[in-house]
C-alpha cells in the first residue's frame, strides 16, 4: 500500500508547499514578508508554535515553558540570526519582556554555546537576550550556577 505524501499549502501564496512549519509559509513568501518587515515577522499575524508542539521537539523546553511563562504572549523559536556566518536562533521571545531567552538545559549544553550567547550580546548589543534553566532561573554569563 502506498502512501502519499500530503504537502501543506503557502498561508499566503496557497501555492507552495510550506517549508518554514512554524509559521506555514513557503520560502519565497518567508523572505518576502521578512524583506517588508525588516527581518522580523510579527507573532500576531501568522500562526506560531503552541507548548504542545515543544513537547516532541525538547523536553527541557516543554519544561521551561510551565515553570517559567506565567503569560501567553511568547513564540517558539521566533528568529534566527547571523552570527559571524553561523545561523542562531534562540529558544523562545518573550513578548511581554521583550526579550530572547535561551534555555541551556544542562551544564554541557551550555559550555558548549558559550560562544553563541558572546557574539550574540556583541553583535546584536540592542537586542535583549538572556540564558536561563530549565527551572526558569536566569544564568550568569560568568559563573553558571548549576
Amino acid at each position: 500500500m502506498d502512501k502519499k505524501i500530503i504537502h501543506q499549502l503557502c498561508i499566503l501564496c496557497k501555492e507552495n508547499p510550506i517549508l518554514i512549519k512554524k509559521r506555514g509559509l513557503c520560502m519565497t513568501c518567508y523572505r518576502a514578508e521578512r524583506k517588508k518587515v525588516g527581518g522580523f515577522i510579527n507573532p500576531d499575524t501568522y500562526n506560531y508554535c503552541k507548548p504542545s508542539d515543544i513537547a516532541h521537539n525538547n523536553k527541557r523546553e516543554l519544561e521551561f515553558v510551565k515553570n517559567y511563562f506565567k503569560h501567553s504572549n511568547w513564540i517558539y523559536h521566533p528568529a534566527s540570526f547571523n552570527l559571524c556566518g553561523e545561523s542562531y536562533s534562540p529558544d523562545f521571545y518573550d513578548g511581554e519582556r521583550n526579550m530572547f531567552i535561551e534555555v541551556a538545559g544542562t551544564r554541557q549544553a551550555y559550555s558548549s554555546n558559550k560562544h553563541k550567547y558572546k557574539l550574540m550580546s556583541e553583535i546584536f548589543p540592542k537586542i535583549k537576550f538572556e540564558v536561563r534553566k530549565t527551572d526558569g532561573k536566569i544564568l550568569d554569563a560568568d559563573r553558571p550556577n548549576w
